[in-house]
């Protein structure tokens, strides 16, 4: 097999791509476990950009992070004007009620509006933070979606777990690598000592199946039922044995990607019950609303 032939086979993942006349492969990317270690090294900056995109989603504002800059500077301290003392506990109260419960109040006079609404209608926070997803806190209303939109953010999140899901069960099997070549742009499987078409059997009806093994690669000199010569070269190069460590890290690599996969779509199912949840919550406590609204006063 030529080295031109050889440049033409690549990994689904697109990790690498074979070159030369030897077995070994030149790295044309970065390998997930090459990702893994560079994201250790990076995981504490990684990690303080989310606190404070978590900060900031929750306060609309980095008063924390811009905070603790001023104890660093010695600027942290009490106000001499009682005045000022009396202003910046209401604005570090209000904060520190964003924080904690993350209605994303937006001046502490909403606040102190907020919590006379809790006591005339008889609300706990706790009630509401089991709802806030569909409260908004600085108009004291709830926003329950309607069924074309409850319905289609369902569906569409159904629609991209179904997705992973296919991901993960395409490539779990740890015995397959899947190729295709670059040239022809044949899709196929391969493991040890045999290929076989990207399709399968199930899928008969969308293109024709076939299986290469050593046999055919050994004592066949026609190119069926492969389409031609080129895929024949680069297929039995891989069934002969000839790129063994290749195909093991391709298949680490769909491997990486599965698990990948299926954490993510475990992460949007329980998201969706999250959503189902939460605005189950809002549902009741609009009801309670309403009736202690409707109920006449003594």
């Amino acid at each position: 097999m030529s080295k031109h032939q050889k440049n033409s086979l690549c990994f689904s993942t697109n990790l690498h791509c074979h070159t030369g006349s030897s077995a070994l492969s030149e790295p044309l990317a970065i390998s997930p476990f090459q990702l893994i270690d560079a994201g250790i090294k990076i995981s504490p900056y990684f990690g303080a950009l989310i606190l404070a995109i978590y900060v900031l989603g929750r306060t609309n504002a980095l008063f924390y992070i811009v905070y603790r800059g001023h104890q660093i500077l010695g600027g942290a301290k009490d106000f001499h004007s009682k005045s000022a003392q009396r202003h910046w506990k209401a604005h570090e109260d209000f904060q520190r009620f964003n924080l904690w419960f993350g209605m994303n109040l937006r001046t502490s006079r909403n606040m102190t509006k907020f919590l006379s609404w809790l006591d005339h209608h008889e609300l706990t926070i706790e009630e509401l933070c089991r709802a806030r997803r569909y409260f908004n806190a600085n108009k004291l209303e709830f926003a329950i979606p309607t069924p074309w939109h409850r319905w289609t953010m369902r569906a569409s999140i159904l629609a991209g777990i179904a997705i992973l899901t296919a991901v993960w069960a395409v490539f779990v099997d740890a015995r397959l690598a899947f190729y295709t070549v670059n040239k022809t742009k044949t899709s196929f499987w391969v493991e040890e000592n045999q290929a076989r078409s990207s399709t399968g059997k199930a899928l008969d009806w969308l293109s024709e199946s076939w299986i290469i093994d050593t046999e055919y690669c050994l004592f066949s000199t026609d190119t069926a039922p492969l389409a031609n010569e080129w895929d024949k070269e680069v297929i039995c190069d891989l069934v002969l044995g000839n790129q063994n460590p290749q195909i093991e890290e391709a298949i680490k690599s769909q491997r990486f990607i599965a698990v990948s996969a299926g954490i993510l779509g475990a992460a949007w199912f329980i998201f969706l019950l999250f959503i189902v949840d939460r605005e189950r919550n809002a549902k009741a406590l609009l009801q309670k609303v309403d009736k202690n609204n409707t109920e006449p006063t003594l």
